[in-house]
This record gives structure tokens, C-alpha cells and sequence, in this order.
């Protein structure tokens, strides 16, 4: 069905008087306002022939003034609402309505978003005002908004590209492995069919300086014949070099949650002003992510759309980091289905709930293997969190800091939220810093809050406890208060890096190691060729960079406890993966596991066959594998 043929379908009178795609989604524009109100059931008889989703929004030329409406919207909102900022995006005949609670802005059954769009004609989006403000959060809405005509454009594009058909019951998919296989980074896998090419994330290894990069440089991999990039996380190893296509001539979609966009922002501009403060460039510019953010398209769980002519796709929780989503990907009118999930959680935690795993169809699933060594084992959360509290108490108790390398995203708020819970108990009475970009990350999370576990939305909808604004917390924003900090009383700081790889670590490091009172706790995966890796190994003498240009390279001697609390992890161990895998609502034909270094991934591969009696493999880098 064509779009003209869509207007037949419609009620007479519609007053259709434009027909858009944007992305895999319809939009009829109409200059009847009462369509635009109460076309709700001639809407879903539509998206039920079509199988797409259908927005009907107001022509523009019948919306009310923005000035008008804005007052309007004000009156109508209840006060407790708390509405801030009224945006206005004429080229998409919407108008986005930040709140501090924007559930009293829908109202019961909808009711109230029924009035603003019945008083100003206007499609009324809502968004939350975060209790943390965020100027990375800020800055990718100001570039979407301001980018209003452009993406309206691009939008259409990709839409008309995609067409209306699904792509035929024949035909072939294949898989190239452009990074990630036998390693932990730069995860980059190729996904191709007769018809598209879709990249499945475009990361880089920040443990490594000689394989940083994927091998885009592979013979199948063309940037001009790329059809879509999916990202699954923000993590660098997944999405670190996503920007450098943009600067490359690509200028197709990427798809991804929103907090993953956000994120993503925040730490490839940290990634570029690392590379060029340690190596005097970089691979891309802020140019590059400002371009990813503009093509970007966004989904949220369980939303389903077609992304290139034979392909659509389906994200679910991973239950790794905010956003974090599997990739379920139906190729064709039913010729395969891919399941490919990035990093992965199998198991509660304080943030998010486990994995999803209830595919219909499954024929091959991608699956990480970070910790599927036979000796990976996850202490459980009370033996760690008991460990952990025993650490501190005897840190403090000698009059030592405690100090946590950790990523930004997701081990710090798992981290946050515990020590938030050790203080209403009274467990601690010391503060806790937070330094990098943890703060920063910290205010995403309290933006999108519908993404963390239903047992932490309950908590702070219901009971208004939120845990990341726990007085406990103080933010560590500049060198001299870094410096107050180190030379002040017993703390708990949490900094990244996380593999102790370069940024603030670096600098307690240097003027606390030396004192056997302070204690350095490990709580996440510490990758080969690491600092954090040595470190764990035993090493005392230190190499560490130079600060700056004019200083030499030094060595400290390390003196200060080093421990390892293994249970605050956002991957699953082998056991969990292995369950992940039982438990799959479609058994798949094979299994091909990638993010894991070499030893492991062979042997839990093995494992797996041993087991289920599927196929399973284990490919290298540059390995192209047929899957249908």
C-alpha cells in the first residue's frame, strides 16, 4: 500500500493534507481538529493493516499561536506539575512540555493531554525535568530541537528507503566480525543480507593502543553502503567510535534508547579529550558527535520498526547500564531472527531489572561472554556487600579513605544506591565524593528514571526516596577541591577510571598510595593490559603517566590495601549466562559468543554444546559466519 492508498482508508472529512514518514512511523497531517483529537479508533484499525505506527498530528496552519498556547498549556497543567520550559517544533506540529512530574501533565486516562491538544491543536510531547541538572542532557535536546527542519528531512529519507515490504522468505544473512570476537572492546559486528547492512555497535578497545579500532577496513565493510548502525549501550567499547562514521561520510540512522544517546555524548567527548591530552589527537571531533546525535532515532522497550527494507528490529532490557538494550532483529517475511545481546545482566540489581529473554523466535543469538571462564564466579550481593562494609569500617576506623575506581555509567549508581541504604541505616557517617563524570552520569539517571528497576521506580514515585540525591553525596568538580578531598579526613571516593586507565584516579593514586592507612577497592572488570589489571596482580611500582607535557613519566610505590568486591558487577558470570540461555523462551540453533577474552569464550563455548547440544562458535576478528 502506497501512502496515497492510506488516505482511502480514512474517515471523509479527515482533511488530510500531508502524509510523511518519519523513520519506520507514519504521520498523517490534518487540517480537522477534531480528527486530531478523536481519531484514536480510525487510527488503530490503521496500524493494524499496515503494521506500523501511525501519529496524527494538526496541520500547522490551524495550531494556536505559540504564545497563546504556551498560556494556555500553563492554565491547563496542574500547578503541582511543576512545568517548566514550553518548546515549539512547527515542523513536526508538536510542542514539548518539560514537567517535574509529567504524569499529572497526562492526567488520569489521558485526559489532561486531551485538553491541551483539543485548546491549542498542538501534539503535545512530555518530558521530565531531572532532579540533577544536566548540561550533557541539555545540549542533545538543544541540538534535536534546534535541528527541527533537518531531521524532518532525513526522517522522511529513511522512511521512503525503508518502504512499505518486508523483505522476502529467501535469501541469505551473514555476520563479519569487524571487533570484539576472542576480546573484551571495540565491539563492531557487520550484519548483511541480500538487501542491507546494518552495523551491530561501533566501539572502541580503550585498553589497547595497537587494536583500539574496529577493522572497518575489511573488504565488506563499505561506510557508503551502510544502511543503519544499532548501539546497545553507551559503554566506549560499544559506541567510542561511532562519531568517526559521521566524520567519514556516513549520514544514515543510528538506533538507540535515549539514555544511551546521552550518555554516549558525555563519554565520547571525555574519550576525545583524553586522546588528545595523552596522545595529541584524536580519531573524531565534537563535529562527528554532534552529527551521531542528529541522526540519531530513538526507541524505547518493546517498540517495534522496520529499519532497513528487510529488517526490523525490537530492543529489550539488558539489565546492564541505563538504556542498555538487546537487540531482537526479524530478517525478512520470517527468513531468520537474530538476537544479539550486547552486554548483558541475568540477575536483579539494585538498578535495573534482569535481562529480558522472552523472544518469539530465535534462530541465532549473539551473546557476550565477558565472564564465562570456568573459574568466573560472582560472589553473591550479601557475601560482597558484607565484604565491602568490613572494609570500610576498618579503613575509616584507622583513619584511611576508601577510594573505588569505577565506571561512570552503571557500577557507580549501583554503588550510590548502597551507600545510600549503609547511611539511612547508619552504617556510615563519613561522606562520599564523587569524581569524573559520575555526577553527570548521575543526573541522566534521575531524567529517565522509567528505564531503572521497578522495585527503584516504586521507591522513588511512590515514596519519594530517591537515592541519588542522598545528602551523603558530594560532588568533586574541580582539581581544588579534589586536592581538599585528598588532604582531608576519612571519605569514601568513587572515580573513574574504572580500569584505572587515565582521569582522576590517576591523581589520588599519586598522592595516596603511598599510605598504608588508605584502601583501593576494585569493584568491576579490570581488562588486560590495564593498570587496574596489574595492579590487581600484585605490582607495587607503578608506572604512571605524566600530568602534562613538561612533566617526566614517574613511578609510586604502592602501599596503600588493594581489595576486590566482585558482586557489584553489570555482567553475568557463567552460571548466569549459562541460565540465560536455559531459560530463552525460543531455544536457538546456534550460539556465537563474542566479548570475552580467548581462553574463556572457547571453554564456555565448549561448555555450552556440552550441554544444550546446539551449535555453537566462537569466531576470530575478520571471521564472516552464515547464518541462514
Amino acid at each position: 500500500m502506497n501512502l496515497n492508498e492510506i488516505k482511502g482508508k480514512l474517515p471523509a472529512g479527515s482533511m488530510i493534507t500531508k502524509i510523511l514518514f518519519e523513520g519506520s512511523d507514519i504521520v498523517l497531517y490534518t487540517k480537522n481538529r477534531n480528527f486530531f483529537v478523536e481519531s484514536s479508533q480510525e487510527v488503530r484499525d490503521l496500524v493494524q493493516l499496515l503494521r506500523k505506527r501511525i501519529d496524527i498530528r494538526p496541520d500547522v496552519a490551524i495550531c494556536e499561536k505559540q504564545d497563546v498556547a504556551a498560556a494556555k498549556i500553563r492554565k491547563i497543567a496542574p500547578t503541582e506539575a511543576e512545568v517548566g520550559e514550553i518548546l515549539f517544533e512547527p515542523e513536526f506540529s508538536r510542542v514539548i512540555i518539560y514537567a517535574k512530574k509529567p504524569g499529572l501533565i497526562i492526567g488520569k486516562q489521558g485526559q489532561t493531554l486531551k485538553e491541551i491538544k483539543g485548546e491549542t491543536c498542538w501534539s503535545p510531547v512530555i518530558k521530565r525535568i531531572p532532579l540533577i541538572e544536566s548540561k550533557i542532557v541539555d545540549k542533545a535536546r538543544e541540538i534535536i530541537h534546534s535541528e527541527s527542519k533537518y531531521r524532518q528531512r532525513f526522517l522522511n529519507r529513511i522512511g521512503e528507503q525503508i518502504r512499505m515490504d518486508k523483505g522476502s522468505k529467501e535469501g541469505w544473512v551473514r555476520v563479519s566480525f569487524l571487533g570484539s570476537a576472542r576480546e573484551v572492546g571495540r565491539s563492531a559486528i557487520l550484519l548483511q543480507t541480500k538487501r542491507s547492512r546494518v552495523l551491530l555497535d561501533c566501539g572502541v578497545n580503550v585498553a589497547s593502543v595497537a587494536d583500539r579500532h574496529p577493522f572497518l577496513e575489511a573488504p565488506e565493510f563499505d561506510i557508503e553502503d551502510l544502511d543503519a548502525v544499532i548501539i546497545s549501550h553507551a559503554h566506549l567499547d560499544h559506541a567510542g567510535f561511532l562519531p568517526y562514521l559521521y566524520e567519514y561520510g556516513y549520514d544514515g540512522p543510528t538506533y538507540l534508547t535515549a539514555p544511551t544517546r546521552d550518555i554516549m555524548i558525555l563519554q565520547q567527548l571525555d574519550y576525545i579529550k583524553t586522546m588528545q591530552n595523552e596522545t595529541g589527537g584524536a580519531p573524531y571531533t565534537s563535529k562527528g558527535i554532534k552529527s551521531a546525535v542528529k541522526h540519531s532515532i530513538i526507541m524505547d522497550y518493546g517498540h517495534v520498526a522496520d529499519i532497513t527494507a528487510d529488517m526490523r528490529l525490537t530492543f529489550h532490557n539488558a539489565g546492564h547500564i541505563l538504556g542498555s538494550a538487546i537487540s531482537h532483529i526479524h530478517i525478512g517475511e520470517g527468513l531468520h531472527n537474530l538476537v544479539y545481546t550486547g552486554d548483558l545482566k541475568y540477575g536483579k540489581s539494585r538498578l535495573f531489572d534482569p535481562a529480558s529473554m522472552n523472544f518469539q523466535r530465535c534462530e541465532s543469538l549473539i551473546m557476550e561472554s565477558t565472564y564465562g571462564g570456568m573459574t568466573a564466579k560472582m560472589p553473591s550481593k550479601y557475601e560482597s556487600e558484607k565484604k565491602f562494609i568490613s572494609i570500610i569500617k576498618d579503613t575509616i576506623k584507622r583513619g584511611g579513605k576508601v577510594v573505588v575506581p569505577s565506571f561512570a555509567v552503571g557500577r557507580a549508581q549501583e554503588l550510590m544506591i548502597f551507600f545510600a541504604e549503609l547511611a539511612d541505616k547508619k552504617l556510615i557517617d563519613v561522606p562520599v565524593y564523587l569524581d569524573g563524570m559520575i555526577w553527570d552520569v548521575t543526573a541522566i539517571h534521575t531524567t529517565y528514571p522509567e528505564f531503572l528497576s521497578r522495585d527503584l521506580q516504586k521507591q522513588i514515585f511512590h515514596y519519594s526516596n530517591n537515592p541519588f540525591v542522598n545528602k551523603i553525596f558530594k560532588r568533586v568538580a574541580s582539581p581544588a577541591e579534589r586536592k581538599k578531598v585528598i588532604e582531608g579526613g576519612p571519605a569514601i571516593i568513587i572515580t573513574t577510571s574504572g580500569m584505572v586507565t587515565g582521569g582522576p584516579i590517576m591523581e589520588y593514586l599519586r598522592c595516596l598510595a603511598d599510605d598504608e592507612k588508605n584502601t583501593l577497592v576494585f569493584v568491576g572488570y579490570q581488562a588486560e593490559g590495564t593498570l587496574g589489571r596489574s595492579i590487581q596482580m600484585g605490582w607495587r611500582n607503578l608506572p604512571m603517566p605524566s600530568r602534562n607535557a613538561s612533566d617526566t613519566r614517574s613511578t609510586i610505590r604502592m602501599k596503600m590495601q588493594v581489595e576486590t568486591a566482585s558482586g557489584f558487577g553489570a555482567h553475568s558470570d557463567r552460571a548466569q549466562l549459562t541460565n540465560y540461555v536455559s531459560r530463552l523462551k525460543s531455544r536457538p540453533e546456534r550460539v556465537i559468543l563474542n566479548h570475552g577474552e580467548a581462553r574463556s569464550i572457547v571453554d564456555f563455548g565448549r561448555n555450552l554444546h556440552k550441554m544444550f547440544k546446539i551449535e555453537t562458535q566462537f569466531p576470530h576478528n575478520l571471521d564472516a559466519l552464515r547464518l541462514k
